[in-house]
């Protein structure tokens, strides 16, 4: 059984690689510092312009996954609230744990959720993905478990890369969160090639950040299923529930705004959410209102859901702090609202996925992404065989090396490093700047489409 007194650690990993306490300075909370540190982190700006749903909308008012991590984190905060008033009632909780602690503590974790993702979404995902399937050449030498790695990249593993290597303290602890905010963090805590990454098809930490991933896993008390293999931190089910809260309804709602999806179809689906829940009233009061409601019913549809996730925690308390758990909160084939989540998503998938502007730019950004792969690396690959020396290689390495900046591979990187040094840069690009990027490429000759 996990021990609520480890998990909830406000120690930072120092450079020194020890956890270590430290007193917070001022008003803050440790977990409101980790908040900060996000806020104002460049990898957090950035999902600014990066593809929620809908790519490059003209529609100012879509979701990017700036506005959508915000959202999840207010989510994330009330159900992370909730759940720590109901663990203090219980006694579960020393005093030392506050109600509003714990909501603090998934707000930042869920605030860093998508922080990993490459331009252009899932799509980017799956670019680079088939980037290093179709080019095994690129891959020789490396071993299994890194080569799985790059053929299943995996957004979830890069944003635990991000926000302990790459973001403020570069490669010496990252931003240095709290270990408890960097466990609720983890969805997957395994790597792709474990047998739960290879059953899932999706993993939580790459081979570089293994190691760290093992330290924190044993200071947190998190359980060891097999060996790499941790039962998740039990604060995960909230952050992966504010998330499918978020886009399960606010997906559609973003298709009324663009005009895939109309008005009564989608709110006929949140007032069976509100009819479950504590907010009747509201219910009643909407069922004559107009479309300029939505943002009404969907609020209370929330609120149906969260109580909801708030309940099944409760219910499956003693499987989740044994490591046991192994569903969703709002799993649609055992919770009542999940079957109305789900058929959300089925729209969303049937009507909104499909468009054929969103499949044009996902057509457009894998090929991009694929040609800008295979010159960076390309490039990093010469200046290794030149030993380093950047003088002898080519006009076009040069161009790929210079580009790179500070994720330029260092002189005795392992080939497994320049790659996943060359995919760090690639995916913290958004979705303007990669296509900038491809045109300043195509404008030199150095770009090539077919890659």
């Amino acid at each position: 059984m996990m021990d609520w007194n480890q998990l909830l650690s406000t120690a930072r990993i120092d450079h020194q690689r020890q956890w270590v306490s430290e007193a917070s300075g001022d008003e803050r909370s440790q977990w409101q510092r980790d908040h900060d540190r996000l806020i104002f982190s460049g990898a957090f700006r950035r999902l600014a312009v990066k593809t929620q749903v809908h790519p490059l909308s003209d529609n100012d008012h879509v979701h990017t996954r700036l506005s959508h991590s915000l959202e999840v984190a207010s989510v994330g905060r009330s159900l992370g609230a909730r759940l720590g008033q109901w663990m203090r009632h219980e006694g579960l909780l020393s005093e030392a744990h506050s109600a509003s602690g714990l909501g603090a503590l998934v707000q930042s974790a869920c605030l860093a959720h998508d922080i990993g993702n490459p331009p252009f979404g899932h799509a980017g995902e799956r670019a680079i993905r088939q980037f290093f399937e179709s080019h095994p050449e690129y891959l020789t030498g490396l071993s299994s478990a890194e080569r799985a790695d790059l053929t299943g990249f995996e957004g979830n593993a890069q944003g635990f890369r991000v926000i302990t290597c790459l973001e403020r303290h570069w490669f010496d602890g990252g931003m240095r969160l709290t270990a408890a905010t960097l466990g609720t963090f983890v969805k997957y805590p395994f790597a792709a090639n474990s047998a739960f990454g290879q059953t899932k098809r999706k993993h939580g930490v790459n081979q570089t950040e293994l190691p760290l991933m093992r330290e924190l896993a044993s200071h947190l008390g998190m359980i060891e299923l097999m060996p790499d293999v941790w039962a998740r931190h039990p604060m995960v089910y909230a952050v992966e529930a504010a998330d499918d809260i978020c886009y399960a309804l606010i997906d559609l709602e973003d298709a009324v705004e663009l005009g895939h999806l109309d008005y009564k179809e989608v709110s006929s689906l949140m007032k069976e959410l509100v009819d479950r829940g504590a907010r009747r009233n509201l219910y009643e009061q909407l069922l004559d209102d107009s479309e300029a409601k939505l943002e009404l019913l969907r609020s209370a549809a929330i609120d149906a859901l969260v109580h909801e996730a708030e309940e099944r925690f409760q219910l499956h308390y003693d499987a989740i702090i044994q490591g046991a758990f192994d569903e969703d909160l709002l799993d649609w084939r055992v919770a009542s609202a999940g079957e109305v989540i789900q058929r959300a998503k089925a729209l969303a998938r049937e009507r909104v996925y499909v468009d054929l502007t969103k499949q044009s730019y996902e057509g457009r950004s894998g090929r991009l992404l694929r040609g800008v792969l295979s010159h960076l690396i390309e490039g990093a690959e010469a200046l290794a065989s030149a030993g380093g020396d950047g003088t002898y290689i080519s006009s076009k390495a040069r161009d790929a090396v210079a580009r790179l900046g500070k994720f330029r591979p260092r002189p005795n990187d392992s080939k497994y490093q320049r790659l996943m040094r060359v995919t760090d840069y690639v995916s913290a690009m958004t979705d303007r700047y990669l296509i900038r990027l491809v045109d300043d490429l195509t404008r030199l000759g150095y770009f090539n489409s077919d890659s």
